[in-house]
């Protein structure tokens, strides 16, 4: 009986390692899968088939593995090419990128070609819509002279860039054949452009320290963390008047329940992340919203009127 609690302690510590065990190997793969962009590409094809949704379209595969090769691709090479501002902001990430360099260069590049095959398979609109993002990223990214500012490097415009890049496939790839009404075309844009700006200037609001150290001019930079929150609030707020006006004219109400769902959502991660700067939370509950909405899409999925 006296040996009871020696092994009783002994079976504790063994629990407890295994548990840190287990821990460590899950957050590595959730650093693995974000810093890869695995993740926000899967994200990414999630957004454009709740678009699908939205207007009432059936689901491309061919176009959703588009959209997922074309996410790969940028984000991968947008990592590559940002090594430096990530050993700041992101060392974990950055310490992965460059330990497998090559990897990250082979599978942006192959991504990128499979993507433009799909494209010209399915058509000139659709391969404009696919090489957008790429581009967007290449002109924002790069510094032509080492006098010239990246587009990056100017207040704002990195993020309309890149909320753009987001916005123009998920709003137009599931339209490419049919013909919509115009209005909801405008509503389903203004929604996805303000989720992606809302999402972009977070991110920045995460990397301000490291930013401010580069010289990058961002919106948290320029007007600071406090107003930066007040302004993504403000721009979230403008979602509830998206949902009422929708509501009013009869657009989406299949999908009125995610649609605020989101909303309510990103009024949790802003005012989260303002105060918990752990940049592997953010992106797993900002990329990871679109799990969520297109799940509760799906288990509430009615007739589209």
């Amino acid at each position: 009986m006296t040996l009871l609690p020696g092994v009783t302690s002994y079976l504790n510590i063994i629990r407890t390692r295994l548990r840190n065990s287990n821990y460590n190997l899950f957050k590595r793969l959730l650093i693995i899968l974000t810093s890869s962009s695995l993740f926000i590409a899967i994200s990414g094809t999630l957004k454009t088939f709740f678009s699908f949704l939205l207007y009432g379209s059936p689901p491309s595969p061919l176009l959703l593995l588009a959209t997922f090769l074309v996410i790969y691709s940028v984000y991968a090479l947008n990592k590559i090419t940002d090594t430096e501002e990530d050993q700041l902001n992101a060392p974990e990430r950055s310490n992965l990128i460059l330990k497998h360099e090559k990897l990250f260069k082979y599978t942006s590049c192959a991504s990128y070609i499979f993507a433009v095959l799909i494209g010209l398979i399915c058509g000139w609109k659709v391969l404009l819509i696919l090489i957008f993002p790429l581009l967007a990223g290449i002109i924002y990214s790069i510094r032509i002279h080492h006098q010239i500012p990246r587009l990056k490097d100017i207040f704002a415009v990195k993020s309309i860039i890149v909320a753009l890049s987001w916005t123009v496939g998920s709003t137009f790839l599931p339209i490419i054949n049919s013909n919509q009404n115009f209005m909801i075309i405008g509503v389903v844009f203004y929604f996805f452009f303000t989720k992606s700006m809302i999402n972009t200037v977070l991110f920045d609001l995460m990397d301000v320290e490291g930013d401010e150290k580069i010289g990058a001019n961002t919106i948290p930079v320029v007007i600071g963390p406090s107003r930066t929150i007040k302004l993504l609030l403000i721009l979230n707020s403008t979602l509830i008047v998206v949902i009422l006006f929708s509501s009013v004219y009869g657009f989406f109400q299949a999908y009125l329940l995610p649609l605020t769902f989101s909303v309510i959502y990103g009024y949790l991660y802003i005012l989260y992340f303002y105060h918990n700067k752990i940049r592997l939370q953010l992106e797993i509950m900002v990329d990871g919203e679109w799990l969520l909405i297109v799940f509760i899409s799906l288990i509430n999925l009615k007739p589209y009127p």
